[in-house]
């Protein structure tokens, strides 16, 4: 994957190793670039790896039947090809009116290295942080990142931030928009579980109806009446999904750690399958589903999901419903019409007021409703190819391409 030595020489830089940012790094680095991919964690992969998700979404569009193929081509087509050829019997898979595709953490992230590894002119550098950024007239000139062993200082010609909380672009003085704290949407956190007992079809019916009795009984705090669960393919294994209110920091971690271990003895008491039930594993912190919404171009509405709209200078394919966790009722679901996709333009990836800047992933220019749909990974990944096929463009010929 290159060695951190030789990054100061970067052409095009890439925050965030998530699959927005190893797509981005990707492509930036197969069209001819010397790209540096930062991530500020000891592995590639971000929520797709730490938040035992288990299921793409986005890859695909909604109907009847099982798609035959990705809605977007390129990287994340190759994505899902890498990750079919670990389990030839892995499938999209239906679950109410979307169709997934069930993964394995590892396997992601064997995936997501495997693709870097390939590319002798693409350098990550984990546990590095970008800390500063430079800009000047429009165009960010220079960067410094903290790094394990010390400093690191970047002049790139372009820069990517798929952190997904804009971290590179605030530095470099980018707008941003960020829903009221009591609008945001909820974070999750999942439990894996062990020693479960005579597993039946109800159990995703009975774990949060019962849930929402201990909430109302006081037993439980308001916000586990949004438990969902589901089960394995592996023996008395099971998942529960936690929502998370608040913002992020220690208190919360230890808030929901708490409340999630006491739901599981609530499920162990009123439910004979959870009697024996053991944690055996966690997500690895309490994800975020929403946070700054860097100002782009322009800013993709609702509407212009819900309506399926196409636009002139398409950068990415997604039919994923607007999916809204909401602190009052819960996840609320409004879905692009069957067999339909809407378009996300390259103007809500560029960076408003910048020449060189451009964000991908969680962190683009969307409304609060659109970020419901436009978040989800298989999304982020084609978003990450794009930018980073405009980046090496724009290396090469002065100018982002026409899409």
């Amino acid at each position: 994957m290159g060695s951190p030595a030789g990054a100061s020489d970067a052409e095009v830089l890439v925050a965030g190793g998530g699959v927005a940012g190893v797509a981005a790094a990707v492509a930036a680095a197969r069209a001819g670039c010397r790209v540096l991919l930062a991530e500020r964690g000891k592995e590639l992969g971000g929520i797709g790896v730490r938040g035992m998700l288990r299921t793409i979404c986005g890859l695909y569009l909604n109907g009847a039947t099982e798609p035959e193929e990705t809605l977007n081509n390129g990287l994340a087509r190759e994505f899902v090809s890498l990750l079919r050829s670990r389990d030839p019997h892995r499938k999209a898979i239906r679950t109410g009116k979307v169709f997934v595709l069930p993964y394995v953490d590892a396997e992601l992230k064997q995936v997501l290295e495997s693709l870097c590894r390939q590319e002798k002119d693409l350098t990550v550098s984990l546990q590095t942080a970008v800390n500063s950024v430079v800009a000047e007239a429009g165009q960010v000139t220079a960067v410094t990142a903290d790094q394990q062993g010390g400093g690191l200082a970047i002049k790139p010609r372009v820069v990517i931030d798929c952190t997904g909380t804009g971290e590179a672009a605030v530095l470099a003085g980018a707008g941003y928009d960020l829903a009221p704290p009591g609008e945001i949407q909820m974070a999750g956190y999942t439990l894996r579980l062990g020693g479960l007992r005579g597993q039946d079809e109800s159990l995703p019916v009975k774990v949060p109806f019962l849930l929402a009795q201990a909430v109302s009984s006081g037993a439980l705090a308001p916000v586990m009446r949004f438990t969902t669960f589901s089960s394995s393919d592996e023996p008395g294994e099971g998942f529960l999904k936690f929502s998370a209110d608040g913002t992020g920091g220690p208190e919360r971690e230890e808030r929901t750690r708490v409340e999630a271990a006491r739901a599981v003895s609530v499920l162990a008491e009123q439910l004979p399958a959870f009697r024996d039930a053991v944690i055996t594993g966690s997500s690895q912190s309490v994800l975020d589903r929403e946070g700054r919404r860097i100002q782009g171009e322009y800013v993709l509405t609702e509407d212009d999901v819900l309506s399926a709209r196409k636009f002139p200078d398409s950068a990415a394919r997604n039919a994923w419903p607007v999916e809204l966790w909401d602190r009052t009722r819960g996840t609320v679901y409004r879905y692009v019409p069957a067999g339909e996709y809407y378009e996300i333009p390259f103007r809500c990836l560029r960076v408003k007021g910048f020449s060189n800047l451009l964000v991908a992933g969680r962190c683009i220019s969307v409304s609060h409703e659109a970020l419901g749909s436009t978040r989800v990974m298989g999304a982020c990944m084609a978003m990450g190819d794009a930018v980073g096929r405009a980046a090496a463009e724009l290396v090469r010929n002065g100018n982002y391409p026409s899409f």
